[in-house]
């Protein structure tokens, strides 16, 4: 084997149970997995875990496997896996403010991802925008201009309690808007990794 050794040849001889071809594999394909997920997740932990995981199942089932575009597998794997991790509520709650300030830039791994994460802070941003009037009002005090709950409380003349109530509310109407769309835009057909 060499680097001129194509992903099918390496599947073939993965599926004959060589070591090297699936450790080939993994080494030219991880990062570009890792990004993905990265660009959805946002959670470096998370995202090792859901790749190891789809590796560990195609070394698990490697006598099996039928791939004939192991690059397009490997994303569309990990793409399932990123899903149902959210779909399992897994996801943190920070998760739905970071796409928000997110600058989409050429970081991402490919066209298609920031066109959902376009989408998807479009969809936050409509969330955000149906939450109660006062509810909204702290929510974009702690997070648009990033003033403590102290100082929410202070110029709102409530108690430091009711704003993270509020924002535990808010967060909560978030994550409960976005997810079914979440979960939808990560089932939209995927490009081939570059």
């Amino acid at each position: 084997m060499t680097e001129n050794t194509t992903d099918q040849e390496l599947i073939i001889l993965l599926c004959r149970g060589n070591e090297a071809a699936f450790s080939m594999l993994y080494k030219r394909h991880w990062a570009d997995l890792y990004k993905f997920a990265f660009s959805i997740l946002r959670d470096r932990d998370a995202c090792k875990d859901l790749i190891q995981d789809v590796y560990a199942w195609i070394w698990d089932h490697r006598q099996s496997l039928e791939i004939q575009s192991p690059k397009s597998y490997l994303k569309t794997a990990v793409k399932y896996k990123v899903a149902n991790y959210i779909r399992s509520g897994n996801i943190r709650e920070s998760f739905f403010e970071e796409v928000v300030k997110f600058n989409y830039d050429t970081s991402l791994p490919g066209v298609d991802e920031l066109a959902e994460l376009k989408e998807l802070n479009t969809i936050i941003q409509i969330a955000v925008t149906n939450l109660p009037l006062k509810c909204r009002e702290i929510y974009r005090l702690s997070r648009e201009e990033k003033l403590s709950n102290r100082e929410i409380a202070e110029k709102l003349g409530i108690s430091v309690k009711t704003v993270e109530n509020q924002i535990t509310i808010a967060l909560h109407r978030i994550r409960n808007s976005v997810t079914p769309h979440l979960f939808s835009l990560l089932l939209i057909p995927i490009s081939h990794l570059n």
